[in-house]
């Protein structure tokens, strides 16, 4: 019975090794790679992947990479919806060059024709960055996208951990398109806290603005 027992929790242990990350029935994510004797969680050489199925790298989205920023580093995955029967599913993964600072991607995905297909425009944050999925059925049955990064006052003297206006963009599902677009846009009056070592709360406090400004786009 020991034996047994021994044999699978070891089998457990080399299958998890085997996902990376995470691995469902559904799909499997694999990080990045970075080169033997590198910094730890710095400077990716590959970009993250998510791939269809429990096996297999052969139907897998990637998020886009250049020289520059090459998203490798802790991929995640995480069920937001249901669109047209398939699973929505917000798909992220990071940049670091190891410093203080650090750059996401964040995808949309759902499966056509047997291919995970990116849903959303260019979304990249910052770490000094919030990043919100709100339910507002009076705007749309899908959820809405409300992304706020920092805005580097350095004239101003501002440091990358004092406190900033915000850059609010909201992203909410096109029916005719089929993808998501980017609805409004705005810069906030207030400065507000964010950083590593203080929460950044933007988007709860400028919510009344938000869903007015939707209002105004006709979107109600």
């Amino acid at each position: 019975m020991r034996h047994r027992m021994r044999m699978k929790w070891i089998i457990g242990v080399l299958f998890a090794s085997v996902c990376v990350t995470t691995c469902s029935g559904q799909y499997q994510i694999l990080k990045g790679k970075t080169d033997p004797g590198d910094m730890e969680d710095c400077f990716p050489k590959t970009p993250a992947r998510i791939c269809l199925g429990a096996a297999g790298t052969t139907h897998c989205y990637a998020p886009p990479s250049d020289k520059d920023y090459i998203f490798g580093l802790e991929p995640k995955a995480m069920p937001v919806g249901q669109l047209d029967g398939h699973e929505l599913t917000l798909f992220t993964a990071m940049f670091s060059g190891c410093g203080s600072g650090t750059l996401t991607h964040y995808s949309l995905l759902t499966v056509r024709n047997g291919e995970f297909i990116n849903l959303l425009p260019k979304v990249e944050l910052t770490n000094v960055s919030e990043f919100k999925l709100w339910n507002l059925t009076q705007f749309s049955s899908l959820p809405v996208l409300i992304t706020a990064d920092f805005i580097w006052n350095m004239d101003a003297g501002e440091s990358h951990f004092d406190r900033h206006r915000y850059k609010i963009s909201v992203y909410v599902y096109d029916p005719k398109s089929h993808f998501y677009t980017e609805r409004i846009h705005f810069n906030t009056e207030k400065n507000y806290s964010g950083g590593d070592s203080n929460p950044i709360n933007a988007l709860e406090l400028e919510r009344p603005t938000i869903l007015a400004k939707l209002q105004q786009e006709g979107l109600n």
